[in-house]
């Protein structure tokens, strides 16, 4: 079973001060808590060990030759990648107007000489611990990022073809919408239905009724050049959307979808079930919404039903 201080055994602190009994006192005291330890005897050994290692905790002494502590805390803090790790102070300089030059360059804590060992351990162990807590969150953070677009993400595919799902095509749709009025190009739609699957899905089931969502989605894509742009509007019901197509383009593009399903046909126990479409193309002029654009559609793709399916209803433009 795991005690307090067992999450911070391999915590790095790094120790510097140019007194090698200093330096021998905290290590052995730090050493029994399972930290890994590093020391400088320098300010200009400890920033470019600070670098390499980049340590969780820096106890530095204030008092040093050529660069005293202060210097080096304010060049830490001075550097993105280094002014969140924690500095404590080793001083034997307890005067108010010390302790508060200390503070103003960044430190976070003061370890006074002589030292008292128990209150050495204590003020690192609770750095140390605010440092992990803080990291920790941060992490979780992040992972709580990754995990919402990766929700995101998810909810604009179709899980049972790997299309775009209504949310993500509603998302291209606003996107071309807008592209649309800004470039003063239309844009075109297929909506396509897949007949009779009602009867198949009570006569041969729900996994062949699948089965036919699934083929006539890979057909699609397949038959498209943007892939992106196919995705599973509804239950048995397909769209595409075509940038910058003519509406002559997208009725060629449907009959050649519609022909091609027509010559398709999948085995269940024996039974060949056919596959065919209605569809509804519309043109979008840059002035139109994108959902009256659709409902225009699938009033196309309705009316290609009453006329005995397997065919394509196309927008009157006149």
């Amino acid at each position: 079973m795991k005690t307090d201080n067992d999450d911070l055994s391999g915590m790095k602190v790094l120790l510097v001060d140019d007194v090698p009994d200093n330096i021998d006192i905290l290590f052995q005291t730090l050493k029994s808590k399972n930290y890994q330890i590093s020391i400088a005897n320098s300010g200009a050994k400890a920033l470019d060990l600070v670098l390499k290692l980049g340590p969780d905790l820096i106890l530095l002494d204030i008092m040093m030759p050529e660069m005293d502590g202060y210097e080096v805390c304010k060049r830490l803090k001075a550097d993105a990648s280094t002014r969140d790790i924690p500095v404590l102070f080793i001083t034997a300089k307890t005067e108010t107007k010390d302790v508060i030059k200390g503070f103003r360059v960044g430190g976070l804590d003061y370890i006074t000489k002589p030292f008292r060992l128990e209150e050495v351990l204590a003020r690192v162990e609770t750095h140390l611990r605010l440092r992990k807590t803080l990291r920790d969150k941060d992490n979780l953070i992040s992972e709580l990022r990754d995990t919402q677009e990766i929700l995101m993400n998810s909810a604009r595919m179709d899980l049972l073809t790997g299309l775009l799902s209504r949310p993500g095509l509603e998302d291209k749709l606003v996107q071309e919408q807008s592209k649309s009025q800004i470039m003063g190009k239309a844009f075109s739609v297929i909506l396509a239905d897949i007949d009779h699957i009602g009867e198949i899905n009570s006569k041969f089931g729900m996994k062949m009724g699948d089965q036919i969502i699934i083929r006539t989605g890979s057909i699609l894509k397949e038959s498209v050049a943007n892939q992106e742009l196919v995705g599973r509007w509804s239950s048995e019901e397909f769209l595409i959307l075509l940038p910058e197509t003519t509406l002559e383009e997208a009725k060629a593009l449907a009959e050649k979808i519609r022909s091609r399903i027509e010559k398709e046909s999948l085995n269940f126990n024996q039974n060949q079930i056919s596959l065919t479409l209605s569809m509804g193309v519309n043109h979008c002029l840059p002035d139109m919404e994108w959902d009256k654009c659709i409902a225009e559609a699938q009033e196309c793709m309705h009316q290609a039903k009453a006329l005995g399916r397997n065919r394509l209803v196309a927008i009157d433009m006149d």
